[in-house]
């Protein structure tokens, strides 16, 4: 009985224990919640807090004297945060806000690569990058069980599927569809729309059109008003060295995320903009902010600054790249059957390239707009063929033969040949000269351009000999500029030959009546005009091949630091003799003056050096027609390469040298007399 008693005492206290506990936190909990309800509501809006992106600002890229080639321009976007976005009725919101942005004429970022209006058509190709992904995604979608057949789908079928798979209203019309499954398109496969990764909807919106947003910000939660710099041209030259920008393509994504790139950042795609890409792309910030339940902004709790790309000055004179695409475009323009060219002029004292020019060029601000137009002009503007194009040298090709020859001992400074025309190659062969030159040496071969004379140079050299006195001057060989897909080219020689005869299984085994061939500049020979510029710069520079360069300083963004200073690469250093230097200079020297090329240089600025070349290309096609040169005579600065397709003759391709040749020693007092006036200034 006592235990009893005892046991329901204890019951009896545990009871009202639990009740007093029970008492205490019923009214805890009403005063939080209803006595001071309001009061913790509004804090815990507020200290909902929010890690905001901010995009620093891409480096700036100029010519040699400062003169800005691209920089930024401030603009205003629409992003949408992740977080705040309402994706339950999305559909609507997209399509009011892209009606807004349509209307201010702005245009909504959107790659689907279909027409806008129906019938719907597809805008790029079938073997496109933007349509292989397309058919990839399709996939992913679940419409189509293959790449294959998704290929195989037409534009109208592609856009069906996509209004499927997004859940487009079918009472909207074909046009509205259009608009919301190309913005859903590129917010989960272009971008991948995330926490960590906000959407730009729309760039470089006007301030009308951003004031009509916030006023209806109820209408468009998470859409957001950023603040960034879009790249701007301040040239339309120049456009295959510089490049364009885009965003990171899905593919690459890894490669860019190991480098702490965020997936929707801007990144170089080519030409300078893409190698220099370490250097111009800075780094980004951030802001967290507090934030209520609408997304506004109610505290900042801190702020990490971005930090902006560098500065990259180049070794580009814009006044004289002018001077290059004008001049070649007016001298191929005037030339019936002319395809293209290029030209190249070079310090030759540290390899820098002064102007680079590709004809046809494009206009870099509308290669997005423009690209669809011009990708299959069988003219290739977009090909750079100041690298990327490899032409037999011609005779341009002598004046190394000669070097070659006399250098090896093969022959002596004194030896001479009696130009008959024709040359007979062991009773089996005759290859013709272009003229009856009688007796001639070295400097009268080079002068008059003797194939008679370089034919029995290149018997007696062999082809191994041609192979090595080329690839000492860095030719066949990619010279390492800041540029993509440089090609290599090709030496003629034994060696070069069973490479070319991986490809051309009906090429013959090198003969040594190859080498006679060779000797003028025809052959297997196939070089890019920066390698013939650089040749031509170690001629006259006393044998020292440098890398040539783009890149002449980075500095920081406020221009306070100097991030890397070029200094002059030799890749390779060949000894001449004065000797032999002096007869090579001489006979270019009296091209010039006494030659075919004359006319061309008759009221140069300065006494030049230079050599024709004329390369066969096939039967009953017209002939490629090359130049090299350089200037002053008495003490070179500059090597130059100009060459034409198709244009029959390389005396046709001289004014451009000579154009080249007053622009430079022009470009040159004008930039003396002004740094003269700076430093009186001061």
């Amino acid at each position: 009985m006592d235990n009893k008693a005892r046991l329901l005492r204890r019951l009896i206290a545990l009871v009202c224990i639990l009740m007093t506990l029970g008492c205490i936190a019923f009214f805890a909990l009403f005063r939080i919640q209803i006595v001071e309800g309001e009061t913790y509501r509004n804090a815990s809006e507020r200290r909902l807090t929010s890690k905001i992106p901010i995009s620093a600002s891409r480096g700036e890229i100029s010519d040699r004297y400062g003169r800005p080639l691209i920089s930024n321009r401030p603009v205003f976007s629409l992003r949408i945060d992740y977080v705040y976005w309402d994706q339950t009725g999305q559909n609507e919101t997209i399509l009011k806000l892209a009606r807004l942005v349509l209307n201010s004429g702005a245009e909504p970022v959107d790659t689907l690569p279909v027409s806008d209006t129906a019938p719907f058509e597809f805008i790029v190709d079938p073997d496109a990058r933007d349509r292989t992904r397309l058919a990839a995604r399709l996939v992913k979608a679940e419409a189509a069980a293959t790449e294959e057949e998704a290929a195989a789908m037409t534009a109208d079928e592609v856009i069906d599927a996509l209004r499927t798979y997004f859940k487009v209203d079918t009472a909207l019309s074909a046009e509205d569809a259009r608009i919301i499954v190309g913005i859903r398109y590129e917010m989960q496969w272009g971008t991948e729309f995330s926490r960590d990764n906000p959407f730009t909807f729309a760039e470089d919106v006007s301030l009308d059109l951003i004031s009509q947003v916030k006023e209806r910000h109820q209408e468009f939660a998470g859409v957001d008003v950023a603040a960034s710099g879009l790249r701007q041209y301040n040239t339309t030259l120049a456009a295959h060295l510089l490049g364009e920008v885009g965003k990171i393509q899905k593919e690459d994504w890894p490669e860019y995320k190991e480098k702490g790139y965020k997936m929707n950042a801007i990144v170089g795609r080519s030409g300078l903009e893409y190698t220099l890409e370490p250097y111009l792309h800075g780094t980004d910030g951030s802001r967290t902010v507090e934030t209520d339940l609408r997304g506004n902004i109610t505290g900042e709790l801190n702020s990490n600054p971005p930090q902006p790309g560098a500065n990259c000055i180049t070794t580009i004179d814009l006044n004289l790249q002018q001077v290059a695409e004008e001049s070649l475009a007016r001298t191929l323009e005037g030339v019936e059957g002319a395809e293209g060219g290029a030209a190249v002029v070079l310090r030759v004292d540290s390899g820098e390239v002064l102007a680079m020019a590709s004809y046809p060029t494009y206009n870099l601000e509308r290669f997005h707009q423009e690209f669809n137009l011009y990708k299959d002009d069988p003219r290739k503007p977009y090909t750079n063929r100041a690298i990327q194009e490899t032409y037999a040298p011609g005779s341009t090709f002598k004046p190394l033969m000669a070097i070659a020859a006399l250098e090896s001992g093969t022959i002596s400074k004194n030896f001479t040949q009696f130009c008959t025309r024709n040359y007979t190659y062991f009773d089996t062969q005759t290859f013709r000269c272009l003229g009856y030159h009688g007796r001639v040496g070295i400097v009268k071969a080079i002068e008059y351009s003797c194939n008679y004379f370089f034919y029995e140079v290149g018997r007696l050299l062999g082809g191994e000999k041609i192979e090595e006195w080329a690839a000492k001057f860095g030719l066949g060989q990619v010279t390492g500029i800041e540029l993509r897909d440089e090609a290599a080219g090709n030496i003629a020689g034994p060696t070069g030959r069973k490479i070319l005869q991986e490809k051309r299984e009906w090429l013959h085994d090198w003969l040594s009546a190859d080498s006679v061939q060779a000797a003028i500049g025809q052959s297997d020979h196939a070089y890019t005009p920066l390698q013939l510029a650089n040749y031509m710069a170690a001629v006259v520079n006393g044998g020292t091949v440098y890398k040539p360069t783009l890149l002449k300083s980075v500095k920081t963004y406020d221009y306070t630091k100097t991030v890397y200073e070029h200094k002059p690469e030799a890749m390779s250093q060949i000894d001449i003799s004065d000797e032999t230097l002096d007869l090579v200079h001489e006979g270019m020297k009296r091209v010039i003056n006494e030659g075919t090329a004359a006319r061309a240089f008759y009221d140069c600025a300065v006494q030049v050096g230079g050599k024709s070349g004329t390369a066969q290309v096939g039967k009953n096609e017209l002939a490629n027609g090359l130049f090299i040169a350089f200037a002053p005579f008495d003490d070179p600065e500059i090597a130059i390469c100009a060459v034409g397709e198709k244009i029959d003759s390389g005396t046709k391709m001289a004014p451009v040298v000579a154009d080249l040749v007053n622009a430079y020693f022009a470009d040159d007092a004008e930039t003396e007399l002004v740094v003269s006036e700076n430093s009186m200034l001061h």
